[in-house]
């Protein structure tokens, strides 16, 4: 049977490098839940590979009254990821931790905060042989250093818009998100409407 796993999502980092990725042109998939500027997540995102995903962690953080807070805790905890560990398939809820930000614009360290201090109390608790955050912030490197200090197994995952070029260095293994979101780009000779001759 595969190790647990547990999955702390920087929902922050992930809305932002989202839009930008909109804003380069790239296609979105009709799998993607989108909830306006604070939560984006895909229902293909434990597809590709077995999972024992014990618990998946979603952090983010919301201008506006105390109701949009609840409001987007609502539509988070709605959704669901399914995990196959090899053996049974099992499909479960995102669990939110939505704070409340004070400008719209930018992205505030209160989620990273919380991140690295859940982080680390798994480690030290041993609620988990494997941790899996989902970012590209170069912020959490540290984190990811201290995870494998614990002894734990560490994955990481972000877009490529914005993924601090550290992460795959330091963690056993990293997995890019863009494909899990967007439709794949051709290959540039194909773009450019160039024909390969072959040799």
């Amino acid at each position: 049977m595969l190790e647990e796993t547990l999955v702390f999502v920087d929902g922050e980092n992930l809305s932002i490098r989202y839009k930008e990725m909109l804003k380069e042109g790239r296609k979105p998939l009709a799998t993607n839940v989108v909830n306006g500027e604070s939560f984006i997540w895909s229902n293909n995102m434990f597809s590709k590979n077995s999972w024992n995903i014990k618990r998946v962690s979603y952090y983010t953080s919301v201008t506006g009254s105390d109701d949009a807070i609840l409001d987007l805790r609502k539509n988070i905890s709605t959704t669901t990821y399914t995990s196959n560990d090899g053996s049974m398939r099992r499909t479960s809820q995102l669990i939110p931790f939505v704070r409340k930000k004070s400008n719209k614009s930018r992205k505030e360290s209160v989620c990273d905060i919380a991140i690295a201090v859940d982080v680390m109390r798994a480690c030290y608790n041993d609620h988990a042989p494997t941790i899996y955050i989902m970012s590209g912030d170069g912020d959490f490197v540290p984190l990811y250093n201290e995870v494998v200090h614990a002894g734990k197994h560490i994955y990481a995952a972000a877009f490529s818009s914005g993924q601090h070029e550290e992460i795959p260095l330091v963690v056993d293994e990293f997995f890019c998100l863009d494909d899990y979101f967007f439709e794949r780009e051709a290959p540039l000779l194909e773009q450019e409407g160039v024909q390969a001759v072959g040799g």
